[in-house]
């Protein structure tokens, strides 16, 4: 029977901000990681974990 080829991959679900996912899909796609027309979280994330993509944490100081 034919049909898509099986991927050795790990579904992994997140709670996140109503936004936080087409940013990041947004992100995936700037640097690259696309996959269908569209950023590709799961090759973003994969290139965080491998060390292909380093983050840099940011401090936003509220000036009152």
């Amino acid at each position: 029977m034919a049909g898509r080829k099986k991927l050795d991959r790990t579904n992994l679900h997140a709670r996140v901000a109503p936004y936080t996912g087409d940013k990041l899909k947004e992100i995936a796609y700037v640097l690259g990681y696309v996959h269908g027309g569209e950023g590709s979280t799961g090759q973003l994330l994969d290139a965080i974990a491998e060390g292909n993509l380093i983050l840099i944490a940011t401090i936003k100081v509220n000036k009152n």
